[in-house]
């Protein structure tokens, strides 16, 4: 393959990597994947909907982009998926688990498939992923994973009971790989944001008045006094799947503006 180029005025940090992003269409996802771009890398765009993928990758350079139309929670696809980049791009260094589900409900009341949903989005996915893409990532020599989780994976909340679980599951999966993987020279790391501003949060029915309030409100509960921005994560994420944090892994690191502290 050619060399990537970064474009002009950007950072080349990540030039010649290539990386995966799952829910690349929006939010946290869309947000990390883009930068991953201007940062110099070639970045798979995976996610269930074509036409966010497409929307969110229009404007940056064709040659450094694939779509990949899949659901992560399936083993065929997610197979299917690291071979296209393979074929793509002749290497995969960098995966960002990001895709996620928010199920709501208490353990007495949620019906068992909700549940299961909940869990094989935000855990069984990652854990697909993961396997498939490591043969990738140990011919790397420098592979690097990185797992979106949640502080509500260190501490539950009411009524969320399948997504808190399934959040701390992956975290003890980002740990667990850290330890199976440092020999063969594979990092993983997890992020654990607190309330973030994305479409995650947009309330069946509601107008974006109310869920500007909404996250208004909640926000008010973090310590610094607001949600978080898509672009935030982005920062840390980037700043795990880099060389500037070559020396770190198993690190479950909360990013919540103090949420996780009251």
């Amino acid at each position: 393959m050619e060399p990537s180029k970064a474009p002009e005025g950007s950072s080349s940090r990540f030039l010649n990597r290539v990386a995966l992003v799952t829910g690349a269409g929006s939010g946290i996802g869309k947000a990390t994947a883009r930068r991953l771009v201007h940062e110099g890398a070639s970045v798979a765009f995976l996610g269930r909907t074509r036409s966010k993928l497409e929307e969110a990758s229009s404007d940056l350079p064709n040659d450094r982009i694939l779509i990949i139309e899949a659901s992560h929670e399936q083993p065929a696809d997610v197979d299917q998926a690291t071979s296209a980049i393979n074929e793509r791009f002749g290497r995969l260094d960098i995966v960002v688990n990001n895709a996620g589900v928010y199920t709501k409900g208490t353990i007495a009341d949620l019906p068992p498939e909700e549940w299961r949903k909940g869990i094989e989005v935000n855990l069984i996915g990652p854990y697909l992923v993961t396997r498939a893409a490591l043969p990738s990532l140990r011919r790397s020599g420098n592979g690097v994973i990185v797992n979106v989780s949640s502080t509500i994976g260190l501490k539950p909340i009411p009524e969320a009971s399948s997504y808190c679980v399934a959040k701390a599951g992956l975290v003890m999966l980002t740990q667990a790989t850290a330890v199976e993987e440092a020999q063969h020279g594979v990092r993983a790391l997890a992020v654990c944001p607190g309330v973030v501003d994305t479409p995650i949060h947009q309330m069946p029915g509601a107008s974006s008045g109310q869920t500007r309030q909404f996250l208004n409100d909640v926000g008010a509960a973090h310590l610094l006094g607001r949600v978080g921005t898509t672009d935030e994560i982005a920062d840390l994420i980037l700043f795990l799947a880099s060389n500037a944090s070559a020396w770190t892994t198993g690190a479950i690191i909360p990013i919540d503006g103090g949420i996780s502290l009251t």
